[in-house]
């Protein structure tokens, strides 16, 4: 009689176990995952990307590279300011998915960020990254 009870006991406490494990599966599959990769039984996960993807970042260049090439003279100053700041965002973008050095907001605007501006063009270019739109 005793070996039935205990046999029953087990028997819920098994069930139980197994609903608690399936219901929070995520959490223990997390762990599992990390105790191995910690003991070197799996290769990490690779990182997850942060940023845009990078063909949404070569589109975004193209586009605001046309935007600035096609600009009216007589478009005010302020607005091709805005889109040469967008284009150095998409710029910094560039490098960060590319993981390449840029400087382009610690330097002054003007002739030095200019210079950084088309030194990250060449260094994206020489990375396999177009940052010229196609003619």
């Amino acid at each position: 009689m005793e070996a039935d009870l205990v046999l029953k006991v087990g028997s819920v406490v098994a069930v139980l176990a197994f609903v608690w494990a399936v219901l929070d599966w995520d959490t223990y599959a997390r762990r599992v995952r990390r105790t191995a990769e910690a003991l070197h039984l799996r290769a990490p996960a690779p990182p997850r990307p942060s940023g845009p993807p990078v063909e949404q970042i070569a589109a975004d260049l193209w586009r605001i590279q046309r935007e600035i090439q096609r600009a009216p003279h007589d478009m005010p100053a302020a607005r091709r300011r805005g889109w040469v700041r967008a284009y150095d965002d998409v710029l910094v973008d560039a490098c960060r998915a590319l993981g390449e050095e840029e400087r382009i907001y610690s330097l002054p605007e003007g002739p030095p960020r200019d210079l950084e501006r088309e030194r990250v063009e060449r260094v994206l270019l020489r990375a396999g990254f177009q940052a010229r739109a196609p003619h």
